[in-house]
């Protein structure tokens, strides 16, 4: 399908990889993934290549959406202080949290179409949050979910990369954290996306279960994002999708 220049680049910033989509506001026109590590000259030559206006852009940790810097990149950190309006100065260019853009995608066109109160998560180099209540996402910087401190001042985040080799102790990390989020916000449904996304065993749900406040009523349904790996770059496209 060609490339038209009404199209919008969607740009997902990952700790390892850059995805890629170009949207016509209904579909996706084109797709690309970049592995590696983020940084300024990649980012300018691989969104320099689409030549498009209108740039939407998801970005891995917390940032100043007005002048488009970012603040601070846990998992990326050579981007803390990087300037993304200024890279494309002549460009149109709308920024928000990769997992916010995650959220948008999959509530709009996903897993999440028919709920007002979503809860996503995503599990790759780090853990990613966000929350949508009444059919609106909470602003940035909400949504740190990965920093929740677990067990004996150590987070989600870090437990989770400490088990990544014993599935079984990580899926008891995993339900942890997400009984922790229920019990605070009590969403119709929880979306769990990224590259360490997977359904819980039963043993695993009935651990969650566990540790719920009111299990029989609480019990969201859990579901694994419909989009797969684009949905954060669809997000960002959203983004400017008027």
């Amino acid at each position: 399908m060609t490339i038209k220049k009404e199209n919008i680049l969607g740009v997902d910033i990952g700790g390892s990889k850059i995805n890629l989509v170009v949207w016509n506001g209904q579909k996706i026109v084109e797709q690309k993934q970049i592995t590696g590590a983020p940084n300024k000259e990649n980012l300018k030559a691989i969104v320099g290549e689409y030549g498009l206006l209108k740039i939407g852009i998801g970005v891995p940790g917390i940032f100043n959406a007005i002048n488009g810097q970012i603040i601070k990149c846990p998992n990326a950190p050579q981007l803390d202080g990087l300037n993304l309006k200024k890279l494309w100065p002549d460009k149109i260019v709308r920024i928000d949290n990769d997992v916010h853009c995650f959220l948008r995608a999959e509530a709009m066109l996903g897993a999440g179409r028919g709920y007002s109160n979503i809860l996503a998560v995503t599990l790759g180099t780090g853990i990613g949050g966000a929350l949508m209540i009444n059919d609106k996402i909470l602003p940035a910087p909400s949504g740190e979910v990965g920093h929740i401190i677990i067990n004996k001042g150590q987070s989600w985040e870090k437990l989770y990369q400490a088990t990544k080799n014993k599935p079984k102790e990580q899926e008891k990390i995993n339900a942890i954290g997400l009984a922790n989020l229920i019990n605070i916000f009590n969403p119709e449904i929880i979306i769990l996306g990224g590259a360490g996304a997977r359904s819980l065993s039963l043993q695993g749900t009935e651990f969650l279960a566990k540790n719920l406040l009111w299990p029989k009523t609480q019990m969201p349904k859990i579901a694994l994002a419909k989009l797969g790996q684009n949905a954060s770059a669809i997000g960002a496209a959203l983004l400017l999708n008027a």
